[in-house]
């Protein structure tokens, strides 16, 4: 089996000077996958992507933040005022949305959305941090349209805070009713903490996200986690690997995912050690499919 990928070419953007590859980050993965597609798995399978609209950025930021980055008066995440990176965010939230929706349908396969840039983004925030707007909390504000009673989990394995989800959680607490937000970044985010404490909170983060039973849990798994990324991180290769396994084996409900962070450089996408992290993720969750089917007892495709 293997995780579908939500992935529409309007998603990326490519050519913007900045620190973080974000914005050119999904054809890139996109390419690799492609590549490495036969020797890991089955062909790849793409869902499709259905974009937001401008009025859907208004569910969680306040409108005049978002009329001024579309209209290019503010800068956006990455600190330009470069038109294509608003308009594109319509389809990065529109690829996590749809992967959402889709991992509802289908609990036992993780979906893919190979994107980045929202945590940091709050109801008035987003100049900063290569984040323009939350896609964590529009798609968990237009999954309550589609189901007022939903329950979801938000599982934020980056190693930066998810300070801009809380800022969004603070300021809509009817909408916070229906979140349980867990950012590993508030406790670990340097090379002096210890992996062992970071796998004890993330085995006690996923209990309580069972015991919360959601819906759906959007997971994001960055790549700065790593001890080598330059802005920090903990864990090595392996542990890395045992990071992913361990979200894709024992959270027992749906779970769609994205790229989140990562900043580490590579000659090309094929040495590139962010592109090869999020490969390795790849690999966790379609290897997760099977054993998820036995223990969520569930059996349906796509």
């Amino acid at each position: 089996m293997t995780s579908p990928i939500f992935f529409d070419p309007r998603q990326d953007v490519t050519g913007i000077e900045s620190y973080s590859p974000s914005a050119g980050k999904p054809l890139r993965f996109v390419n690799l996958m492609s590549h490495y597609q036969y020797s890991d798995y089955n062909p790849l399978t793409f869902g499709k992507v259905v974009p937001i609209t401008q009025d859907d950025l208004y569910l969680v930021h306040k409108k005049d933040h978002v009329d001024r980055i579309f209209n290019l008066q503010d800068p956006n995440g990455f600190e330009n005022v470069d038109p294509r990176v608003p308009e594109s965010c319509l389809w990065t939230v529109g690829s996590l949305l749809s992967a959402a929706r889709h991992a509802i349908k289908h609990p036992t396969r993780p979906m893919c959305s190979p994107t980045s840039g929202f945590h940091h983004a709050g109801y008035t925030i987003g100049s900063g941090g290569f984040c323009t707007f939350n896609g964590l909390m529009v798609t968990v504000a237009k999954l309550l349209q589609d189901n007022p009673r939903i329950k979801v989990a938000i599982l934020d394995l980056d190693v930066h805070e998810g300070n801009g989800t809380d800022d969004i959680l603070r300021s809509f607490p009817d909408l916070a009713k229906h979140v349980l937000h867990f950012t590993s970044g508030k406790y670990f985010h340097g090379r002096e903490d210890d992996p062992y404490e970071f796998f004890m909170w993330l085995e006690e983060s996923i209990k309580r996200i069972n015991d919360f039973r959601p819906d759906v849990v959007l997971y994001q798994a960055g790549a700065d986690m790593h001890k080598d990324d330059p802005l920090g991180g903990i864990l090595d290769d392996a542990e890395m690997a045992q990071r992913d396994r361990t979200v894709f084996r024992k959270v027992r409900a749906p779970i769609a995912w994205n790229l989140a962070g990562g900043y580490r450089t590579g000659t090309t996408d094929f040495d590139n050690p962010v592109l090869q992290t999020h490969r390795n993720t790849m690999k966790e969750s379609n290897d997760s499919c099977e054993y998820r089917a036995e223990t969520l007892g569930v059996r349906n495709g796509l």
